[in-house]
């Protein structure tokens, strides 16, 4: 794992403030990750829209829609599944 210089400095700052260590304020963080407790960080835009591209595809495949399937008038209506009025 690596940070910037400025960044660990910083949170050695804060975590002495806090009376606690960095290695200590990471451990804590990582377990509530892996149990889905800890918060979700804020995504850029770009990881968002990602994000939001790759569930949509997963959508669209689990769905049986036949994409540029235009059936014809006789097949709409047949078997009573829609009126015509």
């Amino acid at each position: 794992m690596s940070v910037d210089d400025s960044v660990y400095r910083a949170a050695r700052v804060e975590a002495a403030r806090r009376n606690t260590s960095v290695s200590r304020v990471v451990r804590a963080y990582l377990q509530a990750f892996a149990t889905g407790r800890a918060p979700m960080l804020e995504l850029s835009a770009d990881a968002r829209g990602r994000r939001e591209r790759q569930r949509l595809v997963k959508l669209l495949r689990g769905c049986k829609l036949r994409l540029g399937y235009k059936p014809s008038r006789a097949r709409t209506y047949e078997g009573g599944r829609f009126s015509r009025f």
